[in-house]
């Protein structure tokens, strides 16, 4: 059974590491893999469809893969699209694709095909990243719009595995991804009433103000588990993941719609905090 936090527990009672404003440098990981290295290393990635990783490991798997789609040839402002559930694979590929100074564009899995065709040519996207389960869909969609590489974590037939851009630059030292660029962000999208779809861009500048509010908010530490679910706005959860992981948290991305079996995996978990409906402490860290 969830619990809400009492009304009269103060933050004293969770004290807010020193450090804990402090900001990520021009992406909302960047600078984290140096953090994490220099705090407690038993957090981890995790989520409902079994798969799981290390903080660390995970900071490293963005930052190497930023450095790989550029060699991909995204470039600042570049869109990415992202068709995958939500899960530890869907984060890496939104948090590579920032880092590399790109947009995040996730392709929601309830849109009909010709809805992410007409967001895809409407945003001019080059590159999809898929879970192999949905690398068909993706093919089809690539043949269908301007998409010229289709990336597959796990790799399949006609597609480039993602462990490609995860090794090292052929010249040496990778190159280092773009930080700051103003146009790097999410992007959400809606069908419209006609046909086509609106577009509406979350910039890094929005990102980082619902870090430091769900920061604030929340006083995420340590020892806290941190669930990121279906039904979140990509904005949301993109900043909540990303709160945790900066203040040293643990985070469970959950792909279910069923409020009963999201309820077990969060027990499952030990989740401390969730993010639907809104973003809120359900209980107290073991």
């Amino acid at each position: 059974m969830e619990v809400d936090r009492p009304s009269g527990s103060s933050r004293a009672e969770r004290p807010v590491p020193p450090d804990a404003r402090a900001s990520p440098a021009g992406s909302l990981t960047g600078g984290l893999l140096e953090r994490l290295r220099r705090r407690d290393r038993r957090s981890f990635v995790a989520d409902s469809l079994g798969g799981r990783i290390g903080a660390v490991e995970f900071a490293g798997t963005v930052e190497r893969a930023a450095s790989g789609l550029g060699r991909r040839g995204i470039r600042p402002d570049d869109t990415v699209g992202i068709l995958a559930p939500v899960g530890t694979a869907r984060l890496t590929a939104v948090y590579a694709a920032m880092a590399a100074g790109g947009v995040a564009l996730p392709l929601e899995l309830a849109s009909d095909l010709e809805t992410l065709i007409d967001v895809l040519v409407e945003t001019d996207t080059r590159l999809i990243v898929v879970t192999a389960a949905l690398a068909d869909v993706a093919l089809e969609l690539a043949e269908r719009s301007r998409v010229r590489q289709v990336v597959a974590f796990g790799g399949a037939p006609e597609t480039t595995p993602f462990d490609e851009l995860l090794l090292p630059s052929p010249g040496g030292a990778a190159p280092v991804p773009p930080r700051g660029r103003s146009g790097s962000g999410v992007l959400s999208y809606a069908p419209c009433s006609g046909r086509g779809v609106r577009t509406a861009l979350h910039s890094h500048a929005d990102l980082l103000g619902r870090f430091h509010r769900l920061g604030d908010e929340l006083g995420v530490t340590g020892s806290d588990v941190v669930a990121v679910e279906n039904g979140m706005a990509e904005s949301d959860r993109a900043a909540l993941a990303a709160v945790a992981l900066w203040n040293g948290a643990s985070v469970v991305a959950v792909a279910l719609d069923d409020e009963e079996g999201g309820r077990r995996v969060l027990a499952g978990f030990g989740a401390t905090v969730r993010g639907r409906p809104v973003p809120r402490r359900i209980g107290v860290p073991a």
